[in-house]
């Protein structure tokens, strides 16, 4: 990947760099590449700024991640939930894009979210269409048999999958 050997000839010019104060630097520069090319939603500045800063007053608590989904304010509860479970923003937008259940249950079990929590998520990304409320017994036990390591071992393999490059991940 280009950027992984960007990254490894400016860490060898600067030595003395802290590589988790580039790495911080290189997602700037890559987030706002991002909002002018499309790949992220235009208000995700904004909505980054501001998870941040209520995230440095304190936890995000549950009922506010839901809140930001039912309230429509969708790039922030992607921007939480990311944080929240330690994964890129793109792969939470593409679970909640593509409606991926099983792939939302590793994330709220991953970031140790309750399972009403993730029922909650469940329910308000399928809607009514998808009759979610009729199929939440089943969803609770999909979330309920994941076990917690599983969920971080998935975790860890899909950011490791993001930093080779493989963005299928």
């Amino acid at each position: 990947m280009v950027e992984a050997r960007l990254r490894d000839r400016i860490l060898e010019r600067n030595a003395a760099l802290d590589p988790a104060e580039l790495d911080a630097a290189l997602a700037i520069g890559r987030n706002r590449i991002a909002s002018r090319d499309g790949a992220l939603p235009a208000d995700y500045a904004i909505s980054d700024a501001a998870v941040r800063a209520m995230r440095a007053r304190g936890p995000i608590e549950p009922p506010t991640l839901a809140a930001f989904l039912r309230n429509g304010e969708t790039t922030k509860f992607l921007v939480a939930l990311a944080l929240a479970a330690d994964i890129d923003f793109h792969s939470a937008q593409r679970i909640l894009d593509k409606r991926e259940l099983d792939a939302l249950a590793i994330v709220c079990k991953a970031a140790n979210f309750d399972r009403a929590l993730f029922l909650t998520f469940a329910i308000l990304i399928l809607g009514r269409e998808a009759d979610a409320m009729g199929h939440a017994r089943e969803y609770g036990q999909l979330y309920t048999d994941l076990p917690q390591d599983v969920a971080g071992r998935t975790i860890r393999f899909w950011r490791m999958r993001r930093q080779t490059g493989d963005v299928a991940a």
